[in-house]
């Protein structure tokens, strides 16, 4: 699969690397050899007139052991592993929202259908930990928002408290709010029911 390259042309400085390290940023991590570089995006594997859905989670996890990355085009390609394989509970979550979606589709097909992306494209200095507000609004402003400004037509969902927070600390206020899908917010009460209003809510756009 070959990712949207008017996707390519938003996201490719951040592997400069992005301009941000050296300032509101210098808290995230950027060491391809261990898999710390911008990543965590997947889909857009045709037109974008042909995505219906944009999924925002929060920020990506550690890197899996052996994981290393020398630019854009592997951690798509990292991605496109992960989550083809459902390499770990997030990515089987996501799978799962995909084929409650488009259950007629194969993973391949739905990747032409669907974006998804982080609200900060980096780990944080602790898995699951917090994020300042100065590298979270940096991130948005540089590299959410021109993502969405390219799907204006598509159902936006934001999965858990901290993608919904930055979105709407940017100013992007239309999004369907749902549960986290990674942990710990995938376990809690509740959550698999927010994911089941995804298609229903897909169908009715």
């Amino acid at each position: 699969m070959k990712l949207n390259p008017s996707l390519i042309e938003v996201l490719e400085s951040a592997y400069a690397p992005c301009p941000a390290f050296s300032g509101p940023c210098k808290e995230m991590r950027w060491k391809p050899s261990h898999g710390h570089v911008p990543r965590g995006f997947l889909g857009a594997a045709g037109s974008l007139t042909e995505i219906e859905l944009v999924l925002v989670f929060a920020e990506p996890g550690d890197p899996h052991d052996g994981e290393t990355h020398n630019g854009l085009r592997s951690a798509y390609s990292y991605a496109t592993y992960a989550f083809e394989t459902g390499k770990d509970q997030f990515h089987r979550n996501v799978r799962a929202i995909l084929d409650s979606c488009w259950p007629e589709l194969s993973f391949e097909e739905q990747m032409k259908k669907v974006w998804m992306t982080e609200s900060v494209l980096c780990s944080a200095k602790r898995e699951c930990g917090s994020v300042s507000a100065a590298a979270t609004g940096e991130c948005g402003r540089r590299y959410l928002i021109k993502q969405l400004e390219l799907m204006p037509h598509a159902l936006v969902v934001a999965l858990g408290r901290k993608a919904q927070d930055r979105l709407r600390s940017i100013g992007f206020t239309d999004y369907l709010p749902a549960s986290a899908v990674a942990p710990p917010g995938c376990n809690f009460s509740g959550a698999r029911e927010s994911w089941a209003r995804i298609p229903v809510e897909l169908r009715r756009k």
